[in-house]
């Protein structure tokens, strides 16, 4: 087990939205790539997904859930995830949580290591925008941590999100 100091930086983005930085126009995706809502996805699909994007990362928090714990947030009504493909390959995912409604949370947001640095992680973050702006929300809110790569807090900055509070944590990671 390894112990990592953080700090966890909280973001929101109130309405009235700047649009400047986010446009209600969907993302025209590079060639061979499609997103899509996935549905009640297989726990174990969401799993392999989940520690792919999230590994490097210290990402722990659905690590060792039960299956059923993990069904009942990401089957839950309320929860939309949207996955990125390459061909048939999910290669990043975004979850939302709506069950606060006007409030919407982005959940977890990432791609694979292999698709860093190509420009993706900035359509990812418009993509999932235009899917919670389809919504009408008063508030969208995310949080990101040092441990996150090095420019999740800069560009959740540049789409209008706003540091809201900080908290020192420590993650245990396996």
């Amino acid at each position: 087990m390894s112990r990592h100091p953080t700090t966890v930086t909280y973001l929101a983005m109130e309405k009235p939205f700047d649009d400047s930085a986010h446009t209600s126009e969907a993302v025209a995706w590079p060639d061979g790539l499609s997103w899509r809502r996935v549905d009640n996805m297989p726990l174990d699909d969401y799993r392999r997904l989940y520690d792919e994007v999230g590994r490097e990362w210290h990402w722990v928090n659905r690590r060792h859930l039960t299956d059923r714990h993990l069904a009942g947030l990401i089957h839950h009504p309320e929860t939309r995830i949207f996955v990125l493909y390459r061909s048939l390959k999910a290669i990043g995912f975004v979850e939302l949580n709506l069950r606060f409604f006007p409030e919407i949370e982005i959940v977890f947001i990432g791609l694979v290591r292999i698709e860093l640095g190509l420009g993706l992680g900035k359509k990812l973050v418009h993509a999932a925008l235009h899917e919670i702006l389809k919504n009408n929300p008063k508030r969208v809110i995310i949080q990101t941590c040092t441990l996150d790569h090095p420019r999740a807090l800069p560009l959740y900055q540049r789409f209008g999100f706003r540091p809201y509070d900080r908290k020192k944590v420590v993650i245990v990671d396996d």
